[in-house]
């Protein structure tokens, strides 16, 4: 077996950072930054909406999957019903919207119905509806066929199977069709504050930044995004959400979130093998053993990829 140095392992010796973030080195304290032009552009809005993005719940069921867009959308809907003018835009890390989502998903279009009635002839990438449920329970060597009743979450009957990336870059376009003005490649780093402490709006990412936290030639300051509003729907452990919820306590008397590791496969099948519109739904092996009580349900939507 190899031996280990005592030397290395009890050292107390600072290691070497490789880098100094302006979080932990204030570049006001920094050298290298003692030239540098740090004023930012800033612009005014009435709503700053930071993610383009899934998993937070803003106005109904649809809006689980793409909150800060469809909210934009919402909010330009209702400026034009009152003829009135609301400057709102949406703040996406991701080169285009939707090119972060993962996942496929099983919807059900009522909530889109209410946001944009005729999404059929706007073309919404919303085409391939449910035909068929089926849930097996596996064991190592064979699935055994459950009845899917009408309630249950497995039951899929009028609901459409989708590629939600598309669906979100799809929406992404109806959104700044309505006028929202859209900024994908820009993350939003950090929250600025009024005077009273309350949310100012937020500032865009700085470019130009060398690994060791020095400026480079290429360095260009970010914006200041001010807003009478500031909606943070940056989904499951947002980076801004995390600080807001420490300066604010909002965790406080909640119950812990809890997570899970999803994992997406794409495969390509055989025409002859693929049935459209069909959704399988498993449970048990291999995740269930004598030392786990809990049965994992998994969704498996219709493959997407079909070989000619």
């Amino acid at each position: 077996r190899p031996s280990f140095s005592s030397t290395r392992c009890n050292s107390t010796e600072t290691p070497r950072k490789i880098t100094t973030h302006y979080t932990i080195y204030p570049r006001d304290k920094d050298e290298r930054w003692k030239d540098v032009n740090m004023e930012r552009y800033t612009e005014e809005y009435d709503v700053a909406i930071v993610g383009g993005g899934p998993y937070i719940l803003f106005y109904s069921l649809f809006l689980e999957f793409a909150p800060g867009l469809s909210a934009a959308i919402k909010l330009k809907q209702l400026a034009a019903q009152q003829s009135k003018e609301l400057r709102v835009c949406v703040i996406e890390k991701a080169s285009t919207f939707g090119a972060h989502i993962l996942s496929g998903a099983c919807i059900e279009t009522r909530a889109l119905d209410e946001l944009i009635p005729d999404w059929k002839e706007k073309g919404a990438p919303v085409n391939n509806p449910v035909t068929k449920d089926r849930f097996y329970f596996l064991t190592k060597t064979s699935a055994i066929p459950i009845p899917i009743i009408k309630g249950l979450p497995m039951y899929n009957h009028g609901n459409y199977i989708v590629r939600l990336g598309k669906l979100v870059g799809w929406l992404g376009e109806q959104a700044e069709a309505a006028g929202v003005e859209m900024y994908p490649a820009t993350a939003a780093s950090e929250i600025l504050y009024h005077d009273d402490g309350s949310v100012k709006g937020i500032a865009t990412n700085d470019v130009g930044i060398a690994k060791d936290g020095s400026p480079k030639d290429s360095f260009a300051r970010g914006m200041e995004l001010h807003a009478k509003y500031t909606i943070f729907s940056e989904g499951c452990r947002g980076h801004l959400a995390k600080q807001l919820f420490q300066k604010f306590d909002l965790r406080k008397n909640c119950t812990p979130q809890t997570y899970g590791i999803g994992l997406k496969e794409m495969w390509e099948v055989d025409k002859s093998k693929h049935e459209p519109g069909l959704v399988l739904h498993t449970a048990g092996w291999p995740m269930v053993s004598r030392f786990m009580l809990k049965i994992y349900l998994l969704k498996y939507l219709s493959p997407m990829n079909i070989l000619e």
